[in-house]
């Protein structure tokens, strides 16, 4: 009880697992009567016995017996078999009554010997009530001699304790290990709470990540567009150039919302992570380090936080977009007085007394994140009517050259009454470009003489031009179900090459060349001749933005 009691404050006292298995070692060696003793616990597979500690044994036998072969379980002859070995394979005490006398070749009885070691006694460690054993406690005597029955219970007794006590052990070592994880979890969430009460945005969650992991963290949009980055960069990472085996791990990032390791090859580790949105996939942030080593809590923690900072931005272009709708509506619609307007702008930190250009953009583009400026945003007549202060043609031009659709550039507006006669004009050539097809950003100052007519409507002058050159072309195909019209818009349009046109229409170079024959027939005037050419592509103009104003 003394024993037991002794090794029990140990325990309490989180004293080193060596230290007291030694202390279990010493204790045996009083109860027992031996001279000296050994715990051997087993590996990881089971299969091997360790000497951990030891009390009264040489450090000489310690450092020989551990520099001769594996101490195996299960021997593959009964020349290395050791009676520890037998002890927990055959779950029993083994008692070794003089080492000289055994007729064993054991390979380690000179070792024994040589130590003064002439009686050994071997009993399992742990097992009760059908456990796994743990090891073997091993009590060595320096003379021949028989063990007494209380000496050799006593040994048992302290080995089934010492087993309670190892597993004892290993769980207040987990519980700590728990108790340790949730603190630095608890510190990691103060954190993250200082993070947001402190409005990092999201390079200071980056900032933070990198530096709560010690790695290179990158985050990225679902197309691949970086969204910002932190920490030491890894070359490689994010790759720029996706193996068929990396597009696969990404898709089940994308579809199943999975984190992943990025096949990356044996010289970096990766692992990608899925930031999700309202169940919508938002990003994908890597985290690469050289040992490959990643805490999945933390990234986790984190990834919330990110999600947060993602929507946050999303939410701010929202409600831009919210705020300055009504006024950029009332703008081109001219709904709204301009003492209004200017009030309203005023409040919305926005100078509408700066030159403002009119964007007609298609529904769905993004102005604020393509323009990299703060334009003013509304939907009207199912089109988004962008008004860009100060901007430059070119750059504008290039960053609306990826939307989906046609994009207008057109006049620019220095007062509020301004507004509606440009956004005519937007309108009416969205609506020309539609018609014929054209995708990419249009720019209201490259189209010369289709301004003049944009701006100025159809002058009766130019409406009876129309109607001389091309009404009995038009009467003509109405009647005779001919296409004279049709082949001559579109002989203009591909630069009057006949041979281009041809392929187009899917008919022969003579037939273009006869229709055309018949277009100066019945035109008055041949589109072949450099005026007959002039006053045709006017009439055709004049058609086409009669056709796009009429619409509702």
């Amino acid at each position: 009880m003394t024993a037991a009691a002794d090794i029990l404050r140990a325990l309490n006292a989180d004293e080193p697992r060596e230290a007291l298995l030694a202390r279990i070692a010493r204790h045996t060696c009083t109860l027992a009567r031996t001279d000296s003793c050994s715990v051997m616990l087993l590996d990881d597979t089971g299969e091997r016995l360790v000497l951990t500690a030891g009390h009264a044994l040489t450090e000489r036998y310690r450092r020989d017996l551990e520099a001769q072969a594996p101490l195996l379980v299960h021997p593959s002859g009964r020349e290395s078999d050791l009676p520890a070995a037998r002890a927990v394979r055959e779950r029993r005490t083994v008692v070794l009554r003089d080492v000289a006398a055994t007729e064993a070749t054991w390979p380690w009885r000179e070792l024994a010997l040589a130590e003064g070691i002439r009686s050994l006694l071997a009993v399992p460690l742990g097992g009760a009530d059908g456990r796994e054993l743990a090891g073997v406690l091993v009590g060595y005597t320096g003379h021949v001699r028989d063990l007494a029955a209380d000496e050799l219970a006593a040994a048992e007794l302290m080995a089934q304790y010492a087993g309670t006590v190892l597993r004892t052990a290993e769980l207040r070592a987990a519980e700590h290990a728990t108790i340790r994880r949730l603190e630095r979890a608890e510190q990691q969430d103060r954190a993250l709470l200082r993070l947001l009460l402190d409005d990092a945005g999201l390079d200071g969650v980056l900032d933070a990540l990198a530096g709560a992991l010690d790695a290179s963290v990158t985050l990225e949009t679902p197309e691949g567009s970086p969204l910002g980055r932190a920490g030491p960069e890894v070359p490689g990472v994010p790759p720029v150039t996706r193996t068929r085996a990396l597009r696969r791990a990404l898709a089940a990032v994308d579809d199943d919302r999975t984190v992943v390791r990025a096949p990356l090859g044996s010289s970096v580790c990766a692992w990608v992570v899925p930031i999700a949105v309202a169940d919508e996939l938002a990003a994908r942030l890597w985290v690469a380090r050289r040992d490959g080593w990643a805490d999945r809590s933390v990234i986790e923690r984190f990834s919330l936080l990110l999600a947060l900072e993602l929507l946050k931005r999303r939410r701010a272009v929202e409600t831009e977009l919210r705020l300055t709708r009504d006024l950029a509506v009332e703008l081109v619609s001219g709904t709204g007085d301009e003492r209004s307007l200017l009030d309203r702008s005023d409040a919305l930190h926005h100078d509408l007394r700066r030159p403002h250009t009119v964007v007609l953009a298609p529904p769905g583009t993004a102005p604020a994140a393509l323009l990299g400026g703060s334009p003013l945003v509304g939907e009207h007549e199912g089109a988004l009517a962008v008004l860009v202060p100060e901007a430059d043609r070119g750059r504008l031009a290039a960053a609306l050259a990826g939307a989906a659709g046609p994009v207008v550039i057109g006049p620019t507006v220095t007062a509020t009454d301004g507004y509606p006669p440009a956004w005519r004009v937007v309108r009416t050539a969205h609506a020309l470009a539609a018609e014929a097809g054209t995708t990419g950003v249009l720019d209201l100052d490259d189209l010369g003489v289709a301004v003049l007519l944009l701006e100025t409507g159809t002058p009766d002058g130019l409406r009876r031009l129309a109607a001389h050159r091309l009404g009995a072309l038009e009467e003509h195909d109405r009647t005779r179900g001919t296409d004279l019209v049709a082949t001559l818009r579109e002989w203009v349009r591909r630069g009057c090459a006949t041979a281009d046109t041809a392929r187009a229409l899917h008919v022969h170079p003579h037939t273009i060349s006869y229709r055309l024959r018949r277009v100066a027939e019945l035109a008055g005037t041949d589109p072949r001749r450099q005026e007959g050419l002039f006053e045709l592509q006017v009439a055709l103009m004049v058609r086409a933005v009669q056709a796009c104003a009429a619409r509702p």
